[in-house]
C-alpha cells in the first residue's frame, strides 16, 4: 500500500484512509492504527513546519541584533525600528512593529515582533502575534542564552503559544552547539490542541569556516519530545537517527523519528539517505506510507491502492 499525503492534510487523510472498504483492505484494527499513526506524523509534521519559521524569524532577528540597536539609537528603543527601512524579509509595503530593550551594559536585550493580524513573508508565509526574544549575552558566545516567548502566535493556520530557551555551546569556530528546551502549545486549524514538552541539540558537523555562507552548513538534530493531544492521545516523539539538514535543502535530508505510546511503537519516519527532495516515508505495522513533505494546500494523492482506488480531493 503506497500513499502521498501532503504534511497539513490531517482531515482529508482520515477520510482516504477510512472510506477504503474492499476485499483486499486491511483489517479493522489494521486500519485504525494506521490511520492514528498517520494522524500523528502528519500533524507533527505541520508542527514541525511552523516551529522551523519560528525559528527563521527569531534567527533572523537575533542576527540583525546590533542593526537594531542602531535604530534605537536614532528612533528610540520603544519605536517601530524597521518603519521607512528598505529589506527584502516581507511582501513590500509590510513590516511588523519591532521594538528593542537593552540594560545600561548592553545585556539582557530584549527584541518584541508585533506582527498584529497578519504579516506575509516574502517566501509566501503568513505570521501574526507577537514574539518577544530574550537575548542574555554576545551571539554566539559559550553559555549565552536566547529565550523565545510566543504570545497568541499564528503561522499561517497553526497557533502557537509558550517558550522555548536555546543555549549556545562552542567557539563558533571549532564547535557550535545549540541546546533547546521547549514547553509550547500548538493549536492546528481543525482545533487539536498539541502540548509539546520537549528539548533538542543542534550541531553543525560542516561549514563553520564560511560563516557567511549557509550553503554548506550540515546540521544534525537528535532530541525527544513529550506530545500530550486534545484528542486524549500522549506519545514521545524519538529522533533515533539523527536529523540531517544541508544549508541549501529546506528539509531534513536522512534521520528517523519514531513516534510510540506507553512503551509500544506506533509509527517510524524515515527522511531517506540523503537526497534533497520533498519526501519521506513512513511505516507503521508493516505498511508504508510516503509522506510529501510540502505544500500547505488541502489535497491527497493514493497511488497502489488495492483494486486501483484513489482518492481525490
Amino acid at each position: 500500500m503506497k500513499t502521498k499525503i501532503s504534511a497539513f492534510l490531517v482531515i482529508l487523510s482520515l477520510v482516504f484512509f477510512s472510506c477504503q472498504k474492499n476485499d483486499d483492505s486491511l483489517s479493522a484494527d489494521q486500519s485504525e492504527a494506521l490511520l492514528k499513526s498517520a494522524a500523528i506524523t502528519v500533524n507533527d509534521l505541520a508542527v514541525e513546519s511552523a516551529a522551523q519559521e519560528a525559528n527563521f524569524e527569531t534567527d533572523f532577528y537575533a542576527g540583525y541584533e546590533h542593526l537594531l540597536r542602531q535604530l534605537a539609537h536614532f528612533k528610540g528603543k520603544k519605536g517601530n525600528l524597521l518603519a521607512g527601512q528598505g529589506h527584502n524579509h516581507y511582501v513590500e509595503g509590510e513590516v511588523p512593529v519591532v521594538s528593542i530593550d537593552t540594560a545600561a551594559a548592553g545585556y539582557p536585550i530584549t527584541i518584541t515582533i508585533e506582527y498584529g493580524d497578519g504579516i506575509a513573508t516574502n517566501h509566501g508565509r503568513l505570521i501574526a502575534g507577537t514574539v518577544k526574544i530574550e537575548i542574555s549575552g554576545e551571539k554566539d558566545t559559550d553559555g549565552s542564552t536566547r529565550k523565545i516567548s510566543f504570545t497568541k502566535c499564528v503561522i499561517d493556520s497553526i497557533g502557537i503559544d509558550g517558550t522555548s530557551t536555546e543555549t549556545f555551546n562552542g567557539d563558533n569556530t571549532t564547535i557550535r552547539k545549540t541546546t533547546n528546551t521547549s514547553n509550547v502549545t500548538f493549536t492546528l486549524a481543525n482545533g487539536t490542541v498539541l502540548e509539546r514538552v520537549g528539548n533538542n541539540v543542534r550541531e553543525w558537523l560542516k561549514g563553520l569556516d564560511t560563516p557567511t555562507d549557509r550553503t554548506d552548513d550540515m546540521i544534525q538534530t537528535t532530541g525527544s519530545v513529550n506530545v500530550k493531544s486534545s484528542t486524549g492521545d500522549t506519545y514521545v516523539r524519538l529522533i533515533t537517527e539523527p536529523l540531517i539538514n544541508l544549508g541549501d535543502c529546506h528539509h531534513h535530508v536522512q534521520g528517523i523519528i519514531q513516534y510510540s505510546q506507553n512503551g509500544s511503537l506506533l509509527a517510524e519516519l524515515n527522511y531517506g539517505d540523503g537526497i534533497c527532495d520533498n519526501l519521506a516515508t513512513m511505516t507503521s505495522g508493516g505498511e508504508t506510507v510516503e509522506i510529501e513533505l510540502k505544500g500547505k494546500m488541502p489535497k491527497a494523492k493514493l497511488e497502489g491502492h488495492p483494486k486501483g482506488k484513489k482518492g481525490g480531493r
